[in-house]
């Protein structure tokens, strides 16, 4: 089934009709062939010969054939439309019969330059056409790049693909269909057949003006779904297979094999965030006003940066992750002197790398400054992904810092608000949920496409993990090391915000009074009050008229403490320092203090409210009820031997097993009404084989 796809991705006759299939659907055959392949690859990476790579063979010829000049290979500039001559009368001097096709020609299928001079001096009209090729072309560039073996691993000419995808971009961004002198004439004609259809000179394009349709045009578009598709790469030093065990005991690394694989994409991404940025810095200064990347025409203008900065934050994490002790891809040798190209990759394995991308004010694209937050929050969490270290998983309350006091800043707009309160839920609930969150809504293609992406992946949520998707976020370090890394860390840093110990804590004071004022801070946004440092209490915040906001927050705050912020309540029964030395130096003046007027107004509320808590109680009690209710009535109607898969029969309770704790919601369904034969499935428990003698033989 695999060649039929490849088949249709190149754009073969289509079997029910004389046409070839449309680039949705071929499109659709790239992803699907890299699905193919992952499901039949071989064990390794290092795997050749044969049809091994059979899916990746396959993609790597149609992008070759269509994309690659002939004559040493290099990428080709994407086509965005199609010329197309009409000759109204069949024949002519333009050699040829063109009834069979009503008279229409494409340029493009014509090579030699006099034949193509020819055919647009003497055909009627030249008409432009959108080309989707370039539909096909991305989804092609991420098929590949999705593509792993049964390790988990990205093989070799994957990465030689997308180096040369990224190194030649620069070259492949601009284009234009016609030669000079091409359009010389067709400018000509244009002027001609304008001049005809206008008699009386009321022309809408002036002689001398330039027709937008002969202007060259950019795909930088392209380059931002290449970069993106650099989040699905996944290699390591060699020696290093992901096992521990296995890895460090492996030899140290030959003089010059300490780089790592993934440096040389690093590199590349990183040229075109720097050179993204400085776009958006001349542009700041020209005095163009800043606008969001939400308007027509303007998402080209932020898609590159906020590609980039997720694709580097994700290559950053995997280098980290996956980097052998002693081995640093930043640490040089005995007796070696230090290479520049590696220090200039420490930068984005920082926060304040980031950091300085959002708080740049020359920077005014909100999808750069998500795409720069969420970078923030990774690398936060990801530097506390070992267990076994003394000191405390402060991470994640870092990023949530930085975040809230970014969403407290007027400058800061109200849709980049929402957006930084989602970054803050995510990394909340233990597992972010994907880290392309910002790369993917902001790519081009409609809201449903991108919603798809983020939330089933490029190849399906079958694919699941951090392979783009937000639903089964089930990773190991062995096949995500980077999602891996970030999820571990974010999950020790929530156990510190969720820490309910009374007297005895195992975390710091000054750790205790830092959650505190952070508790403190978001009460307050969220209560549409506006936060000051100097102590002052204005009455208008940022959530004072945005619903949204304070809804995010809210659930934010419930997700956290759903009863009661036990570092707040320890934190406000140290008042009792004030007026002493170590009470400021604590910094216990930031901590939300409740004053005997506010005691007053809210048990005023309370007393209000409480039909509306009655309700609520009521209804948390029924469902309750209604659980304990479903367990019981399993046991009460099941049967012994009876079949769980017939129409009308009760299904057991779901336990959370280790893959419901981790977020594989659906897969840890799957998998228990597959053991218990619920599903319709087959439940295999053993294999008995039986061994029939054969006398013929």
């Amino acid at each position: 089934p695999v060649r039929v796809l490849g088949d249709c991705l190149r754009g073969s006759v289509a079997l029910h009709c004389d046409l070839p299939h449309n680039p949705a659907v071929r499109a659709q055959a790239a992803l699907a062939i890299a699905q193919w392949q992952n499901n039949k690859a071989p064990e390794s990476r290092d795997v050749v010969g044969g049809s091994s790579w059979l899916g990746l063979d396959l993609l790597l010829q149609y992008f070759k054939e269509r994309h690659r000049s002939g004559a040493d290979g290099a990428v080709l500039p994407a086509n965005f439309r199609r010329l197309v001559l009409h000759k109204h009368i069949a024949g002519g001097a333009a050699g040829g019969d063109t009834t069979s096709d009503n008279g229409y020609q494409y340029l493009d299928t014509l090579g030699d330059v006099e034949e193509r001079r020819n055919a647009i001096k003497f055909n009627d009209e030249v008409e432009i056409e959108e080309d989707e090729e370039y539909r096909v072309r991305s989804a092609c560039v991420t098929a590949i790049a999705s593509v792993r073996s049964q390790d988990g691993m990205t093989p070799g000419p994957v990465l030689t693909f997308l180096e040369d995808v990224l190194s030649s971009g620069d070259r492949a961004a601009v284009g234009s269909l016609l030669l000079p002198s091409e359009e010389d004439l067709l400018k000509k004609k244009q002027d001609q057949a304008l001049n005809d259809e206008f008699p009386l000179g009321r022309r809408i394009v002036g002689p001398g003006d330039d027709d937008p349709s002969n202007v060259e045009y950019a795909s930088y578009s392209l380059v931002a779904d290449a970069l993106l598709a650099t989040c699905h790469v996944h290699v390591r030093i060699q020696g290093d297979d992901g096992d521990p065990a296995t890895s460090a005991a492996a030899a140290r690394p030959q003089a010059g094999a300490s780089e790592h694989p993934i440096a040389p994409l690093m590199e590349l991404c990183l040229s075109w965030l720097e050179w993204d940025l400085e776009r958006h810095r001349i542009r700041a200064r020209g005095g163009e006003p800043s606008r969001a990347s939400t308007g027509a025409g303007e998402s080209c203008r932020s898609s590159i940066a906020t590609c980039a900065v997720t694709a580097l934050c994700h290559m950053a994490l995997l280098r980290q992750s996956t980097t052998l002790a002693g081995c640093s891809a930043s640490s040089p040798r005995p007796g070696e002197k230090r290479r520049h190209e590696a220090s200039d990759l420490d930068g984005p394995c920082t926060a304040q790398f980031y950091i300085d991308i959002f708080d740049d004010p020359l920077i005014g694209s909100d999808a750069v400054k998500a795409a720069a937050a969420q970078a923030v929050v990774c690398v936060c969490c990801a530097a506390d992904r070992h267990e076994a270290t003394s000191k405390e998983a402060s991470g994640l309350l870092l990023s949530l810092e930085f975040l809230l006091d970014r969403i407290i800043d007027p400058s800061t707009s109200s849709g980049l608000r929402t957006t930084l309160a989602m970054l803050m839920m995510d990394a909340s609930t233990g597992k972010v949920c994907s880290l392309q969150r910002a790369a993917s809504f902001c790519s081009q293609g409609g809201l449903s496409q991108c919603g798809s992406r983020f939330a089933n992946g490029p190849l399906g949520a079958s694919a699941g993990s951090d392979n783009g998707s937000a639903l089964l976020m089930t990773v190991s370090d062995s096949t995500y090391p980077a999602a891996n890394a970030v999820n571990d860390g974010a999950r020790r840093g929530l156990r510190l915000l969720k820490d309910s110990s009374k007297e005895s804590s195992p975390y710091s004071n000054a750790t205790i009074i830092r959650v505190a004022i952070f508790a403190s801070k978001l009460w307050r946004t969220m209560n549409g009050e506006a936060v000051c440092e100097n102590g002052g209490r204005p009455s208008i915040g940022v959530c004072a008229y945005d619903c949204h906001l304070r809804c995010s927050l809210v659930a934010l705050w419930q997700w956290i403490w759903p009863k009661h912020c036990m570092q707040l309540m320890r934190s406000q029964s140290w008042h009792a320092l004030r007026g002493t030395p170590q009470y400021s130096a604590m910094g216990l003046t930031r901590v939300l203090e409740t004053t005997t007027k506010e005691k007053e107004l809210g048990a005023r509320e309370d007393e209000a409210l409480a039909p509306l808590a009655a309700v609520v109680d009521a209804e948390v009690d029924r469902q309750l009820f209604r659980g304990e209710m479903a367990g019981q009535a399993y046991n009460y109607a099941h049967k012994a031997g009876a079949n769980l898969a017939d129409v009308g029969e009760p299904l057991p309770v779901l336990k959370k097993d280790v893959a419901w704790k981790m977020g594989g919601w659906v897969a840890s369904t799957a998998h228990q009404r597959r053991a218990q034969g619920a599903d319709g499935g087959s439940a295999v428990s053993k294999i008995r084989l039986s061994v029939v003698k054969n006398n013929s033989t």
